[in-house]
């Protein structure tokens, strides 16, 4: 007779997610995930297979829960450069709160050479899928004239991602909320100038 789960997937991904997310993949042991989660080792390997797939599982938990939520500023109705200024006071405030543990995305794309090939595209998918959410703003606002028709948007997409991704990074160091501001502010006066 099958056992029956005495857990929640959910439950398991976010607290799985939280010790990635602040130990990143290498600093995070298999008993951490045992500790952190609750699971036994042998529910957990017959759930995820082994750390490398409870990891990767845990970054579309992310994706799903956090990183869509914030592309939910940038799909908002009419897209534009409000969108955008939107989008990094909403990061500044995040990386200025304190708890800031940057982006699991940002994290893993660092960690790249650690993490493996999966989970290195995986969040590197993600991140293009950001990408093409700055891009959809910016051409919306350049066809309203917000921004100058030399300015190539693709090209602007791209240095907000990595904008974007060094902005995290500096966050983890929980930097004061004014000097956020004025480089999101530059960063975003660079856009349009």
């Amino acid at each position: 007779m099958p056992r029956t789960k005495e857990y929640v997937r959910e439950e398991v991904l976010e607290a799985a997610t939280r010790v990635f997310w602040e130990r990143g993949y290498e600093g995070t042991s298999v008993e951490n995930l045992v500790t952190a989660t609750g699971l036994h080792r042998r529910s957990m390997y017959g759930e995820f297979g082994d750390k490398d797939g409870l990891f990767l599982a845990c970054i579309d938990h992310y994706v799903n829960t956090t990183a869509k939520h914030l592309m939910v500023t940038l799909q908002a109705s009419p897209r534009g450069l409000k969108n955008i200024g939107a989008f990094f006071r909403d990061r500044v405030e995040y990386a200025a709160s304190g708890i800031s543990r940057g982006c699991l995305l940002v994290n893993t794309a660092i960690e790249n050479t650690v993490v493996g090939p999966k989970a290195s595209a995986k969040a590197r998918g993600y991140l293009q899928l950001m990408e093409e959410e700055f891009y959809a703003c910016l051409m919306a606002a350049k066809s309203h004239g917000h921004i100058p028709e030399h300015k190539d948007c693709r090209v602007l997409a791209r240095y907000l991602t990595c904008f974007l991704e060094g902005l995290m990074v500096m966050g983890k160091d929980a930097p004061d909320r004014e000097s956020l501001e004025r480089v999101v502010q530059t960063a975003l006066e660079t856009v349009t100038i």
